[in-house]
């Protein structure tokens, strides 16, 4: 059984995710034209005492086909992952899978040094940690008796 494109599903599901994502997270547009990408990689954003951390999911994209830089307090990721051109689509029976161009951008709290940022990439996975400023790291304060 083929499955059909219902663009008001596709329209659903991407009002949800607007609603659903975490604070910090801009809705997925090209900044340069307006238009809506093709679609954006699943993320997850932690904290620490020492760090934030950025975990993206990026399964079959080459390291040579993301682009990550932050100015101020916004890091921005850029990239794409290419589709397979040697199979033929009339095979498919459901092709969830997305491909093409992707954009994402954190808007990083003050509390964090993004000038010290770091990311590593392992098997589809970009790893995103940010340090936190001294200033903003928690502390004990001792407590001294009279």
């Amino acid at each position: 059984m083929l499955v059909k494109w219902n663009p008001y599903t596709e329209l659903e599901r991407t009002v949800n995710e607007l609603f659903n994502q975490p604070l910090g997270l801009r809705p997925n547009w090209d900044d340069r034209n307006g238009e809506s990408l093709a679609w954006q990689p699943p993320v997850n954003v932690y904290e620490d005492k020492d760090h934030v951390a950025i975990e993206v999911q990026l399964p079959g994209i080459d390291l040579k086909d993301i682009d990550l830089s932050v100015k101020e307090q916004t890091l921005s990721l850029h990239g794409e992952r290419k589709a397979e051109t040697e199979k033929s689509k009339d095979g498919y029976h459901i092709r969830e899978a997305r491909y093409g161009k992707f954009s994402r951008s954190f808007s990083l709290p003050s509390t964090v040094n993004p000038e010290e940022a770091k990311a590593t990439y392992d098997k589809g996975v970009l790893m995103i940690t940010v340090p936190k400023q001294e200033k903003a790291k928690p502390r004990s304060i001792q407590i001294e008796a009279k």
